[in-house]
């Protein structure tokens, strides 16, 4: 077997960057793990984010990028080398025909030219199917990372050997409504990147404020606790929604319309959440679509933060014994999130609350239980994970195929072998023969 470094090729639209996509946050960190162990990493993107706000590492050099569509540009991450190709608009659903095709082609050669044993990537539309394809079509083991319960067809995962996903309630949610059972290897942290210096324990933390993220339940919990405790802030972390245009629709629902709330704090989306977490004395997540993850619970879980979250999908196993887990009225799960919870059905989530505040014998309690299940999602632990989830796919060391061996699914329109190619004389000659017919 060859003792070459593994190659592993990660291929999609979506930008590894991405700030405001869990999914590519921890791609990107396990990249960061595997290259420090020996791995050779290949990343092929695109300026696709999930969200405006994600843009933020690139912010700076954001207009220069725009001059540079179609074309490659390289972004240096510490160790990690982002092979980008600009395209127009940030939204995947506005990529154009062309952009995909020069993504695909770029795709293809890098296939040839780098040698992958191992393909990884995320999505499921047309470009999506036509990556696994391509690695199918050279023997080449494909993987994709699935952390949400979107998908319902099954075309996206035909030419794929192995699906991820990040925690177990994703894996058993497929199982029962698909079919097939994704192998389960977690999502990997820093801490380096998320543990807070010092901790002063103060505020609600919530992130994230749309309604498919629970806010119009935080609104109603600041709402009842505004002048009841005024000792009791919550901060907002603005990553994709905007604060004061729910607010504004939420309390309008409620016949007083508000434009502020004298208990609450809003912080700009930030790629550096240490002084957030250091803030924190509980954070907030009653989520009401489908939480894979859940990757801010995880973070808090390795400050020691106990959670209150909503009781389905990944948060429940993420959080462990760290946390409180609430089950909200039926409806309110159903899109597009906008169903209100009635004041008097979150009393006893207002007495959790309160209680995080008032009984600290119970609230350091919930702190140990937050940091030992944190532990779990240490980075060099989940990569470990990975690799041996993976290993019966690296193990065939697909990039040492010959690349000039047949591809497993020949072209049904290449029968015979090409004739030898023509001198340019005859190429000439025979041109102006067909000039002249």
């Amino acid at each position: 077997m060859s003792d070459r470094p593994l190659r592993l090729l990660w291929a999609c639209p979506y930008c590894l960057l991405d700030t405001s996509s869990g999914a590519s946050i921890a791609i990107r960190e396990l990249l960061f793990q595997l290259k420090t162990m020996g791995w050779d990493i290949y990343i092929l993107g695109s300026t696709v984010f999930d969200s405006e706000a994600g843009t933020l590492r690139l912010r700076k050099d954001w207009a220069t990028i725009q001059t540079h569509i179609g074309k490659m540009i390289n972004v240096t991450d510490g160790p990690l080398e982002h092979h980008l190709i600009p395209v127009k608009s940030t939204n995947r659903f506005a990529m154009t025909t062309q952009e995909e095709d020069i993504f695909l082609g770029t795709y293809t050669s890098l296939l040839d030219k780098f040698k992958p044993d191992l393909v990884f990537t995320y999505g499921g539309h047309g470009l999506d199917y036509l990556i696994a394809d391509e690695a199918a079509d050279r023997g080449i083991p494909m993987t994709t990372f699935l952390v949400n319960g979107n998908y319902q067809a099954k075309r996206w995962c035909r030419d794929i050997d192995m699906i991820l996903t990040d925690s177990n309630a994703t894996a058993d949610f497929y199982a029962e409504r698909q079919g097939f059972r994704p192998k389960v290897f977690g999502a990997p942290i820093n801490p380096n990147a998320v543990l807070a210096e010092k901790h002063f324990r103060k505020n609600v933390l919530f992130i994230n404020p749309s309604y498919a993220k629970g806010v119009g339940i935080t609104i109603t919990l600041a709402l009842l606790l505004e002048d009841k405790r005024p000792d009791i802030t919550f901060e907002i972390i603005e990553s994709r929604g905007s604060w004061k245009e729910v607010l504004s629709a939420v309390t309008k629902t409620f016949g007083y319309e508000r434009k502020s709330l004298k208990n609450v704090i809003v912080t700009p989306h930030t790629t550096d959440m240490r002084p957030i977490y250091g803030r924190a004395r509980i954070l907030l997540a009653p989520s009401l679509w489908y939480e894979s993850f859940g990757r801010v619970s995880a973070e808090a879980m390795m400050n020691g933060i106990p959670a209150i979250v909503s009781n389905r999908g990944g948060l429940p196993e993420v959080t462990g014994d760290g946390a409180i887990k609430v089950d909200f009225p039926k409806e309110c799960y159903e899109p597009p999130y906008t169903r209100l919870v009635a004041p008097n059905v979150l009393q006893p989530v207002v007495d959790i609350i309160e209680r995080f505040y008032d009984d600290e014998a119970f609230y350091e309690q919930y702190c140990k239980r937050a940091l030992a299940q944190g532990r779990r999602y240490v980075a060099s632990t989940v990569a470990k994970r990975f690799i041996e989830v993976v290993k019966p796919l690296t193990d065939k060391r697909a990039g040492d195929r010959d690349l000039n061996s047949p591809r497993l699914r020949p072209n049904k329109q290449v029968q015979e072998k090409p004739k030898e190619q023509s001198s340019p004389q005859e190429a000439e000659s025979a041109k102006e023969e067909k000039d002249t017919l």
